[in-house]
């Protein structure tokens, strides 16, 4: 057996007939100094693998994975694979990629720790679904703030093979779109950045990289788009809502035209309203639209629907001037109307069909307290129903807090 070490790569010659491992750690651990994020190892020139000379690999994956970097196979053919895959650290756990370009090219998308830029606030867009609207609305929050935008690309990969797997194609298609989407944030002349997570569920992937990055927002399209590499089910997007300590903004029933503007826009004064109405503001900001909060007063069906409710009307009354102090601040114009019903949330549900709105924003906080499962409930339903363009915005536990 003939050992080679050179750049990023380890190449083997001959036969591996027993655990040569201990023969290649200097090399491996020598090539880690220079490629912290991973290394090859080339088996273009390995001619026999016996079981015994399999543990090689089970003893480098532990080895490099204890360094926290990354090993690829590269050019093992089929019939020794096969052998090697009989050791069940192995099975479970190479990363094996047809050539050493394909291997290297996956190493270079590999973040040991996301990176950030020097902005003081973070935002992360996700390529599933109707991503293009999704960046446009991270655009519209980010405008005027200390933010930068982070555009990635979860790449499901299944069970069946380890999580390192290069997979070229789709790793081609996803520097296409990251480049798209990056050029769609620079109009706005916010700073960008780019990265391609390779996951096991959309929304536990982005869970994690959203926390490793340490940003502060998500905005996840859940429409169904022709050509889009990815969806996130919307059970799984509540899961991630509900697992999230950063804000989290839901967004379905999009417009094909991610740019197309928002005449008019309601916010049901529950939950985060106050979180929720400054978000929408934002989000018609510059564009020729009206912002309605609609304060909803419950009638018990044991009172006339016009019964005196002096607690009631006087909070309608200080929301309405707080609704149109946040509309100023934003430049916005804000309406206000108090509407009386016998449940909020099928009063809320029937103005939405009754009147046309171009979008529904609905704050849910993360304290299960006051009308928690009122928002919560109308939030949902306005997600499911589809009304209008509709975003189930969960705030983050300080704001909720606060």
């Amino acid at each position: 057996m003939i050992i080679e070490a050179r750049g990023d790569t380890i190449t083997l010659r001959g036969e591996i007939e027993r655990n040569i491992w201990p023969a290649i750690q200097a090399a491996a651990a020598l090539l880690l100094e220079n490629n912290p994020s991973g290394i090859i190892i080339d088996c273009s020139g390995v001619t026999r693998i016996t079981p015994k000379g399999a543990e090689t690999f089970a003893d480098a994956i532990r080895y490099i994975t204890s360094h926290d970097a990354k090993i690829i196979v590269a050019e093992l053919s089929p019939e020794l694979l096969e052998i090697g895959k009989a050791v069940p650290a192995v099975r479970a756990q190479l990363p094996v990629a047809a050539t050493v370009e394909e291997a290297r090219a996956a190493l270079k998308l590999i973040e040991k720790v996301p990176q950030r830029g020097k902005a003081r606030i973070a935002g992360v867009v996700p390529v599933v679904g109707n991503w293009r609207r999704a960046v446009f609305f991270a655009d519209k929050l980010a405008i005027g703030e200390n933010c930068e935008i982070h555009v990635v690309d979860l790449i499901k990969v299944p069970r069946t093979l380890p999580l390192d797997t290069p997979m070229p194609e789709r790793e081609a298609e996803a520097q296409a779109r990251l480049e798209e989407a990056r050029g769609l944030v620079r109009e706005t002349g916010l700073s960008s950045f780019a990265h391609v997570e390779h996951v096991r569920s959309e929304a536990g992937g982005l869970l994690e990289f959203v926390s490793q990055l340490g940003a502060d927002f998500t905005v996840v399209s859940l429409d169904r788009m022709e050509g889009t590499p990815a969806i996130m089910e919307l059970s799984e997007a509540m899961w991630l809502a509900e697992s999230a300590d950063f804000e989290v903004s839901l967004v379905r029933g999009s417009p094909p035209d991610a740019k197309q503007t928002i005449g008019r826009a309601v916010v049901p004064a529950v939950g985060a309203w106050q979180h929720a109405l400054e978000h929408t503001c934002k989000l018609v900001a510059g564009m020729r639209a009206a912002v309605e909060l609609i304060y909803l007063i419950a009638i018990p069906r044991t009172q006339p629907i016009d019964a005196p409710m002096p607690d009631a009307e006087a909070a309608a009354s200080d929301a309405s001037k707080e609704a149109h102090r946040i509309g100023r601040r934003y430049s916005v114009s804000v309406e206000t109307r108090v509407e009386r019903v016998r449940d909020p949330v099928y009063g809320f549900m029937q103005i939405l069909s009754q009147r046309r709105f171009d979008l529904a924003v609905v704050g849910v906080t993360k304290i299960i307290a006051g009308d928690y499962h009122i928002a919560h409930t109308i939030a949902t339903e306005v997600l499911q129903d589809l009304p209008c363009e509709a975003i189930f915005l969960r705030v983050r536990a300080s704001e909720s807090a606060g």
